[in-house]
């Protein structure tokens, strides 16, 4: 019991990792579920809302895997977290691009000239400019924060082999197994019950 006791004291920062990546993965999911709604009249914002799902997916099975102290899952997670990083990118240079130079809301108002098309040329304008800022934002915030988030669970790696170093094998077998792992121990063949031959 002391034991285990002191795994789980040994372990705090592999599961901490763990329960991040669970938060980062259900964000993901949520996020993703609205993106796909907003994606029915949008193809990119389909595309983004696809991804972001595979994405919540991996980083819920890699919060799995932390728990049950699986040194790939680091690796997983950095992985899945590069990815999701240029996912975003790639969707807010897109927006901003489109914004510079695609067709705008009020095109069609100030075509004809004259006063409204001056008092909407302002208008217009700053309009594009939010919208250039919000999807620059998204890309360069969302490669900072990802690429954060890489670089930090690519160095719970190292702590997950410590971990699996100075555990005794046992203990890790049945942490393992309280996470729902299947333990790599045979298991013992059960006796035939006679009653039900009867």
């Amino acid at each position: 019991m002391h034991a285990l006791q002191a795994a789980r004291r040994d372990g705090r920062k592999i599961t901490r990792a763990a329960g991040v990546a669970a938060f980062s993965g259900w964000t993901m999911a949520t996020f993703a579920a609205i993106t796909l709604l907003s994606g029915l009249f949008s193809l990119p914002a389909l595309l983004l809302g696809i991804g972001m799902a595979i994405a919540a997916k991996v980083e819920l099975s890699g919060a799995r895997g932390l728990r049950r102290m699986d040194p790939a899952a680091p690796r997983r997670l950095g992985l899945n977290q590069l990815a999701f990083g240029m996912m975003l990118a790639a969707y807010g240079g897109w927006g901003a691009i489109a914004a510079v130079i695609g067709p705008g809301p009020y095109d069609e108002q100030m075509a004809g000239g004259g006063q409204v098309a001056e008092m909407l040329e302002p208008v217009a304008a700053l309009h594009k400019l939010v919208t250039v800022c919000v999807y620059g934002g998204l890309a360069a915030g969302g490669l900072v924060g990802t690429w954060g988030a890489a670089l930090y669970y690519f160095t719970r790696r190292g702590h997950v082999l410590a971990y699996l170093r100075r555990t005794p094998p046992w203990v890790v077998e049945t942490l393992r197994a309280v996470e729902g792992q299947p333990s790599n121990r045979p298991q013992p063949e059960r006796a035939p019950d006679p009653l039900r031959h009867q």
